[in-house]
């Protein structure tokens, strides 16, 4: 990926063509078609909830706070308008839904009710579904991977400049989240054929219906890609933060074939 980023950065190609071709090479990315997620998606793995539960049990330290990486994206905007075109992702994050996400979820499928709440709590509503309590979770030690990841990805995000952050925020991960969490959802509709899609639902509405969220910061994206320097800072926050996501999925992977045991036919 490193060397095709090298040669995007130098191609004289218009901004959209730019961010459209970055997000590509995001979609194709070990971040997205990691061995792990590919394991999750075929159920592989010999007990299919152990390993969901430890994976997204480490998941969880890294999604709860997303909306500390959303403010802290939207800090480092330097465009008012840029700000203001965030507010309306965090105001999803918080649950609230206008009437247009509303009919966008209806045709999905869910019923808005079921995703009118704060992001967090929908994570929570699923582990308390399969048996997992969020408090208790916190309370535990993180795997060091799963640090590694928070802060490296919290650093970026806090820290980078505005390019940065956008890839780090938009391209690396609003712009990838539809694809990984397919995988995820099917890994949990074969590891628990029975639970509602209420109960699901915080991988149902970001698997299906979460690319307006992506749409946002693609167009931020465009706008700080028209000059040399933007576009490489795009480029460097979008694989600072696919590279701390593969990072965790690699370590995540080892440790659930060690814990967990993947079939032998597929075993890496």
């Amino acid at each position: 990926m490193r060397n095709n980023l090298t040669e995007l950065v130098q191609a004289e190609i218009s901004p959209e063509e730019f961010v459209n071709r970055l997000q590509a090479l995001a979609v194709d990315s070990a971040a997205v078609k990691h061995p792990l997620l590919l394991a999750i998606g075929r159920g592989d793995f010999v007990d299919m909830r152990a390993a969901l539960k430890d994976l997204l049990s480490q998941y969880y330290f890294y999604s709860y706070r997303f909306t500390q990486y959303l403010s802290a994206v939207t800090s480092r905007l330097e465009s008012p308008q840029h700000r203001a075109s965030l507010m309306g992702n965090m105001a999803e994050e918080a649950g609230k839904l206008d009437p247009d996400h509303e009919e966008e979820l209806r045709q999905a499928g869910i019923d808005p009710e079921d995703a009118r709440y704060p992001h967090p709590v929908l994570f929570r509503r699923f582990l308390s579904a399969v048996g997992m309590d969020a408090r208790q979770l916190l309370e535990e030690t993180p795997d060091v991977a799963t640090v590694a990841w928070i802060e490296t990805f919290h650093n970026v995000c806090s820290t980078g400049s505005q390019e940065q952050v956008a890839g780090a925020l938009g391209v690396a991960t609003e712009g990838i989240v539809r694809y990984m969490y397919g995988y995820l959802l099917k890994g949990i509709q074969k590891a628990w054929p029975e639970l509602s899609r209420r109960d699901r639902v915080f991988f149902d509405l970001h698997a299906m219906v979460d690319d307006d969220h992506a749409e946002v910061l693609r167009k931020i994206a465009v706008d700080l890609a028209k000059t040399p320097r933007g576009r490489l800072d795009l480029a460097v926050g979008t694989l600072k933060a696919l590279d701390a996501r593969r990072n965790f999925f690699d370590h995540m992977y080892l440790r659930l074939q060690r814990q967990v045991g993947q079939a032998s036919s597929q075993a890496a």
